[in-house]
């Protein structure tokens, strides 16, 4: 019985058009720098900051970074939580799924920055959020998926995925024993996978409300468009 919707955040239920602010880290970077970017993006997304440029002075010297560099980087981040949009129809999707089962959000991302959660009125809609900044595990790891079952005390039969990226949304889940849903709004085609796997797929958040009540009625054709 599903009992509960875990949502990804980024490009499922928000997007930015100021794009990934870690992508545009690597932009900035000198080529004689770029070896350690890697690492830096995984510390910062399983490593709590309490702000932008603390996480950035810990890697001033590692990386070598110099004072427009910090300037800029830190202003990527800013952009990016600011100019961050909910897709059309997200927030009254986990308005109507919150009636059917309760709602959690399981994100990689930093700890900082996040303002744009109270902006857009996600933090009042989906009170239990986990980041992989506070639990030191990234998607598709198992870390990930455990600590919200932990946090939620259910089993994986119970917990329901929604997310954008194949590897560390559907695979991730499936791997944990979770059903998965992809939100695959470009319709690109399927990767391989189990045909048997509970996978599901919604080219928007509209239909997700009708397929989380048909799942909890009992649906079983994974094959099944949202």
């Amino acid at each position: 019985m599903i009992r509960a919707v875990v949502f990804d955040l980024w490009n499922t239920l928000v997007f930015s058009p100021a794009g990934s602010p870690f992508q545009r880290l690597k932009e900035l970077l000198r080529p004689e720098q770029a070896q350690p970017f890697a690492a830096l993006v995984r510390d910062g997304m399983v490593r709590p900051y309490p702000s932008v440029r603390t996480f950035l002075e810990a890697w001033r010297e590692p990386v070598g970074l110099d004072e427009a560099q910090m300037d800029a980087m830190a202003q990527a981040f800013l952009e990016a939580g600011s100019q961050a949009e909910c897709f059309p129809g997200s927030p009254e999707a986990v308005g109507a799924v919150r009636d059917l089962a309760r709602v959690a959000l399981l994100s990689n991302t930093q700890t900082f920055g996040l303002e744009l959660l109270e902006r857009l009125g996600i933090a009042e809609r989906i009170r239990t959020r986990i980041l992989s900044a506070e639990i030191g595990a990234l998607k598709p790891e198992p870390g990930a998926f455990e600590s919200v079952q932990r946090k939620l005390g259910l089993f994986p039969g119970n917990l329901v995925m929604v997310g954008d990226s194949w590897t560390d949304d559907v695979e991730g889940a499936v791997a944990a024993g979770w059903t998965a849903i992809w939100v695959n709004r470009a319709a690109k085609p399927r990767p391989a996978h189990d045909p048997d796997a509970p996978i599901y797929e919604v080219r928007s958040l509209d239909r997700l409300p009708e397929l989380i009540q048909g799942l909890q009625d009992g649906l079983r054709c994974p094959t099944c468009l949202g």
